[in-house]
């Protein structure tokens, strides 16, 4: 799935059409096979099923055509916002992330009528994913996306080393204590430098071929440097401004989460880590090469990989506690990621809407079973759903947790240019 990230496009066209349409497709067998959809995608576990299974599965019941396009996160958004703001027509849907909406505030279709036509139930949709995804206050009232992909970042950190008993003893002999997940970003940057090894030291009884890692999210420029940072920023009760849009970052305590992230990212992650684009960090962790991750429900094929070396000994937490954050949490706070499948205003907004209804409605529970976007609550109450895996058991309440505690971005259109970029830059700047 990762190889997926470093290819400039890929392109997939299935046009396999059905013999027979549904009725309740609404259209006829000569229409449907003049109706194409082209959809811009953003890479994750989400791909694979969609473009392998979903799409020629919609095609085949009602003719119509879905064009997916596949590009990193970067590369899409500046796509995606070529094409709108040129009115070229050349998506019908797209990606939405809800910091970047102002790029295409005024290119995409209301889909409240389409809702509200065809009977889809949004009260199925969590309150905080409506809120964060499907609405924006740049567009009073309307609903601006369909939620397909929302998650919240925890952490993994290998089991078996943090069980191993040489490893805990170590750890004792050094700081004077028990080795625990660590329960604050604090303790984050002192664990994660413990298990920062170099080729021929010895981990978890092995004498080790490469250097190990103690902690690593993606950090290339500018999302992945932002995304990382203003993990710790949240996490400190700062909020970039407050409701009257006042910076609040004038506050001591953004100096000392710089200080400390900055620390966190020299003292424990790969230098590589400054070239990885969404995601890629997770190869480390399934090769063995990193004691903890940032985790988004995008990777966990990854981290979960039978073929790895991390398979069956990761251990899943929700984000560490900045120690004297500003907001009194007690856990740390991840902002609500992922997003959702805006449609552009269109001669095919109405026939997008009825594939999105199909995929995110019609097959929701599929959807979770073969992407593993866990995020409606039917999602999470299907027995047999969450001990279809392993590791479900252990992962997907921490996932729970996490969306239950997220920090909603603020809905101006312009979040992306005033936080998001500014945020990667700094940071970047921060370790330059």
């Amino acid at each position: 799935m990762l190889g997926n990230l470093r290819k400039p496009l890929k392109r997939v066209q299935v046009t396999a059409l059905a013999s027979t349409i549904l009725v309740t497709s609404g259209i006829s067998a000569a229409h449907a096979q003049d109706v194409e959809l082209r959809y811009a995608i953003h890479p994750g576990s989400h791909v694979q099923p969609l473009l392998d299974y979903f799409i020629p599965k919609y095609e085949e019941l009602t003719g119509v055509r879905v064009i997916g396009e596949v590009l990193p996160p970067d590369q899409l958004r500046d796509r995606m916002t070529i094409e709108a703001i040129g009115n070229t027509g050349y998506f019908d849907m797209g990606y939405h992330s809800p910091g970047w909406f102002g790029s295409f505030v005024d290119h995409v279709a209301d889909l409240r009528p389409f809702i509200e036509k065809y009977g889809m139930d949004l009260d199925a949709f969590p309150e905080l994913v409506v809120e964060a995804h499907m609405s924006s206050t740049a567009r009073p009232g309307d609903i601006i996306s369909i939620a397909h992909t929302p998650s919240a970042p925890i952490f993994a950190a290998r089991r078996d080393w943090f069980e191993h008993p040489d490893e805990r003893a170590a750890f004792e002999e050094q700081h004077g204590r028990e080795l625990e997940y660590p329960q604050s970003w604090q303790d984050l940057h002192e664990v994660g430098q413990f298990f920062t090894r170099d080729a021929g030291d010895t981990l978890a009884g092995n004498v080790l071929e490469r250097p190990v890692y103690g902690w690593s999210d993606s950090l290339r420029h500018p999302s992945g440097a932002a995304r990382a940072f203003l993990l710790t920023m949240y996490s400190a009760g700062l909020a970039g401004f407050d409701e009257d849009y006042m910076p609040d970052i004038d506050q001591p305590i953004f100096l000392e989460a710089t200080e400390l992230f900055e620390r966190l990212v020299h003292d424990t992650a790969p230098p590589t880590a400054y070239n990885w684009d969404f995601l890629e960090h997770l190869e480390y962790f399934r090769e063995g090469r990193l004691a903890m991750a940032t985790l988004w429900a995008f990777g966990i094929d990854t981290v979960e990989d039978p073929d790895g070396d991390a398979a069956g000994n990761v251990h899943y937490k929700v984000l560490p506690v900045y120690e004297g954050n500003l907001g009194g949490y007690t856990q740390g706070v991840p902002y609500i990621g992922g997003g959702g499948i805006m449609v552009f205003d269109t001669p095919n907004a109405e026939e997008s809407f009825k594939f999105l209804q199909w995929l995110i409605e019609d097959q929701s529970m599929e959807w979770a079973r073969m992407t593993a976007n866990f995020f409606r609550p039917e999602h999470f109450a299907d027995e047999e759903l969450v001990n279809q895996r392993p590791f479900y058991p252990e992962y997907l309440p921490v996932l729970q947790d996490a969306l239950d505690a997220v920090f909603i971005r603020q809905g101006i259109p312009e979040y992306g240019s005033v936080i998001w970029n500014a945020a990667g830059d700094y940071a970047t700047d921060v370790h330059s």
